[in-house]
């Protein structure tokens, strides 16, 4: 599984995530950018300078196609990223690794943005 949500306590106590399942297609980064209930943060609510959710997609893409091609990844965390109005910054990232789940679907994992 792949999420995503905005950062900050009242994000984390209610839960705000977007979840979609391995692999993702370019339109499903898109649309797990803005499925949190706080992604109007990101699209500039109340005059804010709007993030580069395009370049926040390209990266929940590349994660998606990353758990795909390494089955070892039980989970991985980047948190936090820093969305700009032109790219972002990953400051910290955690994995986890583990051997190999069978197929059909590489087993639970869960990748966090």
């Amino acid at each position: 599984m792949l999420g995503f949500g905005l950062a900050g306590v009242a994000t984390e106590l209610l839960g705000d995530m977007a979840w979609r399942a391995i692999p993702v297609t370019d339109v499903d980064a898109a649309d797990l950018v803005r499925a949190p209930l706080a992604a109007p943060m990101l699209l500039g609510h109340r005059g804010a300078t709007p993030a580069d959710v395009d370049a926040l997609a390209d990266l929940l893409l590349r994660l998606g196609m990353l758990a795909d091609d390494v089955p070892e990844i039980r989970h991985l965390a980047l948190r936090p990223v820093l969305a700009r109005a032109h790219g972002f910054a990953v400051l910290h990232a955690t994995v986890r690794l583990g051997p190999p789940v069978s197929r059909p679907d590489h087993g639970p994992r869960r990748l966090l943005l």
